[in-house]
C-alpha cells in the first residue's frame, strides 16, 4: 500500500486527494496539508485524515511514502527537495519549477534521494491525447510535419498566477502544457522558439509584465514546426484543440463543442459548449494519480519525469526570450 499526502488544498489539490481516497487500488490517503488552517481543516475533516499546516510535519511521519505537490508554482523547488530528502516519491503540478538552475537542483535532489519524480502535465493520460500518440507512432498520418495547437482560457486568472515572477506567466503557467504535448505527439525536441504577442486585454497583466495574448513558432529537431496559439480571455469559454499534421493524413484532438450533445430549434442545431478543463480532464487525473503509484509500486519510470518538465520549462522561458528581444532563439 502507497501512503499518500497531497500539500495544497487547491482546486488541483482536492482532486488529487480525492482519487488518493478511496479511487485508486493500492494507494492510501493519509493526509493532506495547507498553510491556510481553516482551508487545511475543512478538507481534512471532509476527506477524513489527519491534516497539516506545515507538509513538513507530513514528511516525519513514518507512515508516508509520497507527497503530491498541487502548491503555488514558486514553492515547489523547496518541496521537491524536502520530499526528496525526506525519502518521499514526488507527484508535482506542472509547472516543475520556474527556471533551468531550479530544475537541476531538483533533478539531483531526486537522483540522490533515489525517489521518483513525476511532473503533472494531465494531458498524456487523456484518452483522446494518448489514443493520438498511438496512432502517429504507428505510423497513420506518416511522418509528423507540423504540430497546431490552440489554448484559450475563458479569464485570466486570479492571484499569485496572475505575477510572472511566481507563476512564470503565459508561458509556463498556461503554455507549457502545450510545450509538453508538442515534444510528444511529435516525438522530436523543440530547436528554436520564435514569439509575438502583448497584453492587449488585460492592464493587470500588462502591469506585472506578462501577456495575455501570444502566438509561438517552434522549430523542431530532425525537420517539422510547430504553431501554437495562447489567449487568457475567450468569450465562449475553455477551448484546447490540437492537430499534428502527417504526410499521409492528419490527426485532430478535440472542439470547441461538446460534440455528445446538440440542442436543435427553429434557428438550426446548437451544440452545447465544450467543458471547461477540470471536467474535459477529470478521468486523466485519476489515470494521472494511477500510473503515479504504479510507477511507485514496480519501480518504473513516470510517462513524465523530471526531464519532461525541464524540457517544457526550457521552452517556456526561450519563448519569454524570444517574445523579449523580438527574435528567434535557440534552444
Amino acid at each position: 500500500m502507497i501512503r499518500v499526502c497531497v500539500v495544497g488544498m487547491g482546486r488541483a489539490g482536492k482532486i488529487h486527494a480525492e482519487n488518493f481516497l478511496n479511487k485508486i487500488e493500492g494507494a492510501r490517503l493519509v493526509g493532506i496539508a495547507d498553510p491556510v488552517e481553516p482551508v487545511a481543516k475543512q478538507a481534512g475533516q471532509k476527506l477524513g485524515v489527519p491534516y497539516w499546516l506545515d507538509y513538513k510535519e507530513a514528511l516525519k511521519a513514518k507512515d508516508l511514502d509520497a507527497l503530491v505537490i498541487c502548491t503555488p508554482s514558486y514553492v515547489h523547488l523547496e518541496q521537491i527537495v524536502e520530499a526528496a530528502r525526506a525519502g518521499k516519491h514526488v507527484l508535482c503540478e506542472k509547472p516543475l519549477v520556474l527556471n533551468s538552475g531550479e530544475a537541476e537542483e531538483a533533478l539531483q535532489a531526486v537522483e540522490k534521494g533515489g525517489v521518483k519524480l513525476q511532473v503533472g502535465y494531465v494531458r498524456r493520460f487523456d484518452k483522446y491525447y494518448s489514443e493520438a500518440k498511438k496512432r502517429i507512432e504507428a505510423g497513420e498520418i506518416g511522418k509528423p510535419l507540423l504540430f497546431k495547437n490552440t489554448a484559450r482560457d475563458p479569464f485570466l486568472p486570479s492571484g499569485w498566477i496572475t505575477d510572472p515572477s511566481l507563476s512564470g506567466g503565459i508561458f509556463l503557467d498556461m503554455l507549457s502544457h502545450d510545450f509538453d504535448m508538442a515534444r510528444w505527439l511529435m516525438g522530436k525536441e523543440v530547436k528554436e522558439v520564435e514569439v509575438r504577442g502583448g497584453a492587449w486585454l488585460y492592464e493587470e497583466a500588462r502591469k506585472k509584465g506578462d501577456q495575455d495574448t501570444v502566438g509561438v513558432l517552434l522549430t523542431f529537431e530532425n525537420e517539422g514546426i510547430g504553431l501554437l496559439e495562447g489567449c487568457r480571455k475567450c468569450a465562449y469559454g475553455y477551448d484546447l484543440r490540437t492537430e499534428v499534421v502527417g504526410s499521409e493524413g492528419v490527426l485532430m484532438v478535440g472542439s470547441p463543442y461538446d460534440l455528445n450533445l446538440s440542442v436543435g430549434k427553429d434557428e438550426g442545431i446548437t451544440p452545447k459548449k465544450a467543458k471547461w478543463f477540470w471536467e474535459r480532464f477529470e478521468k486523466a487525473f485519476l489515470l494521472e494519480d494511477r500510473h503515479f503509484i504504479e510507477c511507485i509500486g514496480r519501480d518504473k519510470e513516470p510517462l513524465v519525469g523530471g526531464i519532461d518538465g525541464k524540457k517544457a520549462l526550457e521552452i517556456s522561458i526561450a519563448s519569454r526570450q524570444s517574445l523579449k528581444e523580438g527574435k528567434p532563439i535557440n534552444l
